[in-house]
């Protein structure tokens, strides 16, 4: 009777269209006799949730599919194998041209087929809206043949079609009549207060688990204080992430905390367009006078970075980081900068000064950014410091000196898509507008290889060239600590946080 109560509540509810936060409620359209999913809700605390539904707008796919709702066209397992549940088989037919075949049986969140019109569609949209999808291999043009075969066309060579299709951007969805979308993830959005709190249902359509799977409400706290307490007061059963201070108060009660290495890397990206880095001979200053050990001793773990990728990647960096106050005030002095009676390093009358941002959604990086400016002040710098919503918009604005940045520079566990977002002029996260006819070349010849020794060797001299010209300094290597409740004591998180709700949560 209770079970029949709740489905006839449910189906008013979906019925009146309810709306929660803004965002109308979603569910299959298909109706069900009885609740879809086991009766449970999983609660997780967050930093950030998604801010809109749109899946081509800028990092919302990559929110939707960490969110369990979406996916791309190939996902990442936890042994960071790639898979699909849409492509059976893929071949290179010329330098630009590949033609793919499509497993049969997947389903859209609204019971419809995924096919090969779908796909194409959905992808020709994101490329068109969502310039960070075209990075590796510019603009991609999908086109269907028949319902399970489409062709794929690259406007540069790639030898690498299974990374590409797994980039974030790249996710499968469909428009609705209503305006919303369907997507294929585990889980569908039921309510969704932007910014705020996400409640999701088991997808019906993922597989035969979806009645065995919880119901999962994702909230967003504004810093992990607010999230510990949530936490030890039993409010949420997974604080993704918390600080490692908090992590170690967390295990000190008793408590389960998941310690990974991330995946992700901390950097700072330096303005070029503008003075006082403008100038080699100072972003090489500040390189040398950033002491990366005490920022591993604030965060109680990790390692120096040797380049733009997590050390146990085939193709991550070898740049030797060496801290030297001394190197640091030789270079400014070659830069023509001298300390005043104030004991700041003056030029033409300026004070030399920088302006510090970074953003709270990445509490690491607020430690890291204060640690800097301490350093920085030292050697006669004057610093202003900076937490910003939005980091991208700020990047995209130049309002900037030093932007302390987190990113998983291997999602794909390949090497391109961060190397050319990132370095190759005219790219979505090239903020400070860096320019390289070398790195341009490499990247180049690295899409025109398969994966293999000589591909990562290009990948590393790629780094070692940035690390000559310094756009980025090179930081910090993480680790992340996730606390978890008994409910989800066999919780297994992968791939940083681009899966934090997978196939198998609740099921394990």
């Amino acid at each position: 009777m209770k079970k029949k109560l709740v489905s006839l509540l449910m189906a008013a509810t979906l019925s009146l269209g309810m709306v929660f936060g803004g965002v109308t409620a979603m569910a299959a359209e298909a109706e069900q006799e009885s609740p879809v999913g086991n009766g449970e809700t999983i609660y997780v605390g967050q930093t950030n949730i998604v801010k809109s539904m749109d899946p081509t707008d800028s990092s919302v796919p990559w929110a939707l599919t960490a969110h369990g709702v979406s996916e791309s066209i190939f996902m990442l397992d936890e042994e960071g194998n790639t898979y699909s549940r849409f492509i059976d088989s893929l071949e290179q037919t010329d330098d630009n041209d590949w033609t793919l075949k499509m497993k049969t049986g997947v389903k859209f969140s609204d019971g419809s087929d995924v096919t090969a019109n779908s796909i194409c569609d959905c992808m020709n949209e994101v490329i068109e809206k969502n310039g960070l999808s075209n990075a590796t291999a510019g603009k991609l043009e999908f086109t269907a043949v028949d319902d399970t075969t489409f062709t794929v066309h690259t406007e540069r060579m790639t030898k690498q079609m299974v990374s590409v299709l797994t980039e974030w951007t790249n996710i499968v969805f469909k428009h609705l009549d209503n305006g919303e979308y369907a997507f294929t993830g585990p889980y569908m959005i039921e309510n969704l207060d932007p910014g705020v709190e996400i409640s999701m249902t088991p997808n019906p359509y993922y597989d035969d688990q979806a009645e065995n799977r919880p119901n999962v409400v994702i909230k967003a706290f504004k810093d992990t204080s607010a999230m510990q307490l949530a936490f030890e007061g039993g409010e949420i059963d997974m604080a993704f992430t918390v600080t490692p201070d908090v992590a170690e108060i967390l295990e000190a009660e008793g408590y389960t905390v998941k310690n990974i290495d991330a995946g992700y890397q901390y950097f700072g990206i330096m303005n070029l367009e503008r003075a006082p880095l403008d100038d080699l001979n100072v972003r090489k200053a500040v390189n040398a006078a950033l002491n990366r050990e005490d920022m591993l001793t604030a965060l109680k773990g990790g390692s120096v970075a040797t380049g733009f990728f997590a050390h146990y990647y085939s193709f991550a960096g070898d740049v030797e980081i060496t801290t030297s106050t001394d190197d640091a005030a030789a270079y400014l002095e070659e830069a023509g900068w001298t300390q005043n009676d104030s004991g700041n390093l003056e030029k033409d009358g300026e004070e030399l000064s920088l302006k510090l941002v970074t953003y709270a959604s990445r509490p690491d990086l607020t430690i890291i950014m204060q640690l800097a400016a301490a350093q920085l002040n030292e050697l006669g710098i004057q610093t202003t410091t900076e937490i910003v919503d939005s980091i991208d918009e700020t990047g995209r604005s130049g309002e900037y000196d030093i932007m302390f940045y987190a990113q998983h520079t291997a999602p794909t566990a390949d090497p391109a898509f961060a190397l050319n977002q990132f370095f190759r002029q005219g790219e979505g996260k090239n903020f400070n507008n860096y320019s390289s006819d070398k790195v341009v070349e490499l990247l180049d010849q690295m899409g025109t290889m398969e994966p293999g020794e000589e591909r990562d060797a290009l990948a590393v001299e790629v780094q070692d060239v940035v690390y000559e010209d310094l756009p980025v300094l090179f930081l910090v290597d993480p680790q992340w600590h996730i606390a978890v409740s008994d409910k989800l004591a066999d919780y297994t998180p992968y791939c940083g946080d681009y899966y934090v709700i997978n196939p198998k949560l609740g099921l394990e």
